[in-house]
């Protein structure tokens, strides 16, 4: 990957971070459960700003592997591509991740997956979309 290439994947993989956290906050008022990705990543490790800190490298590496492994190889425009792979993180978060972090199944409820699934959208769908921008 070029270092330009690089740099824009890491960019919008901050902003696509960010606006996945701004939805988790939205989400009860949507009435959905509060995502408190600081808690959930914070959890084990050092309290609120070490999770949201861990919360926005993982945005930024995920990112850069979208980038690296699988932008140029899926089809669609680039918004399509990133909705494709937030869904397949998603489906890997909820199957794999969430258990090994006794969240249990798809995050122990159906609302907490639902909401779960659209940040996860949201972060895919601004990701491919400022990558390419």
């Amino acid at each position: 990957m070029r270092r330009r290439s690089m740099t824009r994947a890491m960019l919008a993989g901050f902003m696509a971070t960010l606006a996945m956290a701004f939805l988790g906050f939205l989400a009860t008022r949507m009435g959905m459960p509060f995502l408190n990705w600081a808690k959930t990543f914070g959890h084990s490790t050092g309290g609120p700003m070490f999770g949201y800190l861990a919360f926005f490298i993982v945005g930024v590496v995920m990112a850069v592997i979208y980038v690296a492994v699988f932008h140029e190889r899926l089809p669609g425009s680039s918004w399509k591509r990133g909705l494709f792979f937030s869904f397949m993180m998603w489906v890997a978060t909820g199957a794999a991740l969430a258990p090994l972090l006794h969240l249990g199944f798809f995050m122990g409820s159906l609302m907490v997956a639902l909401g779960t699934l659209m940040t996860y959208m949201l972060y895919g769908g601004v990701l491919g979309y400022l990558y390419d921008a």
